[in-house]
């Protein structure tokens, strides 16, 4: 900090221009710099003299009009400005003080209130972000029972699976049977959701199509959430850096039994 920096800090400093993070930090530095202690004392001491001492002279009328003109005022009334004593200051200082504390809990209100506009929009935005994927999700669904493209790699057996996929998309997806009755793993694609390649992990259970489709994530771990749309049923997840949906016109708590299952094949 310059020499000319450093006056203007304690001029401010002095004159109580700083916020209180400031003050705190210039009291703090001047308790440990004598050399700058000195330099609050002597600018404290130069200020109470001239309030005490100097004298004080009226503001010719010109001068008075043009300022009063420039910030829209009517001009002050003519005559020696008389010295106003210390109750005077005292009052108006409590008077101010008195408005900023009744105006803090209207601010504390509004405070409050954009705080919970802001976290409603977020929620909302997640909430339509949320439901933009579920819909990409059952059109892939939909795409690969309906056409010809239900797997890239057609193995029961997730050795064969797995490195393909990886090779693929990036990353390493958890491949894995599911331990439940009635159900077979058919084998694995590529597919692209919300612009990035995924891994899907395509199940039968009886004579219904299951699609597990998992990718990287960075949020944390989070119980499955859900939702039936279409027809189709739909479940989502986090575990252990991935994030997990699984799409089927499953009914019921079967949809449940194999969502279990996808998990611990996960796992």
């Amino acid at each position: 900090m310059s020499r000319l920096e450093e006056h203007d800090w304690v001029a401010a400093f002095v004159d109580e221009e700083l916020d209180l993070v400031e003050r705190l930090d210039m009291e703090r530095r001047s308790a440990a710099d004598a050399a700058l202690r000195r330099q609050v004392d002597e600018l404290r001491d130069l200020r109470g003299a001239i309030r005490g001492q100097a004298s004080r002279h009226a503001a010719p009328p010109a001068l008075r009009r043009r300022l009063a003109a420039a910030h829209g005022m009517p001009p002050a009334p003519a005559g020696p400005v008389a010295a106003r004593p210390s109750r005077a200051r005292g009052a108006g200082v409590a008077g101010v003080l008195e408005r900023w504390l009744a105006w803090r809990p209207l601010m504390a209100s509004f405070t409050l209130a954009g705080v919970a506009m802001v976290a409603g929009h977020l929620a909302f935005l997640q909430r339509l972000d949320e439901r933009r994927l579920a819909d990409d999700v059952v059109a892939s669904h939909v795409r690969s029972t309906l056409g010809e493209h239900l797997v890239d790699v057609a193995s029961s057996d997730h050795h064969q699976v797995k490195p393909f996929l990886s090779a693929r998309v990036g990353f390493s997806p958890p491949v894995g049977e599911l331990s439940i009755p009635g159900s077979s793993f058919v084998g694995g694609r590529v597919d692209v959701l919300e612009g990035r390649p995924v891994a899907a992990l395509v199940y039968r259970q009886g004579a219904h199509v299951v699609n597990a489709f998992v990718w990287p994530t960075t949020e944390g771990d989070r119980a499955p959430a859900y939702a039936q749309d279409k027809g189709f049923r739909t479940a989502h997840w986090n575990a252990n850096g991935m994030t997990h949906w699984v799409v089927s016109d499953v009914e019921g708590q079967e949809f449940r039994v194999v969502v279990d299952a996808v998990r611990r094949a996960g796992e």
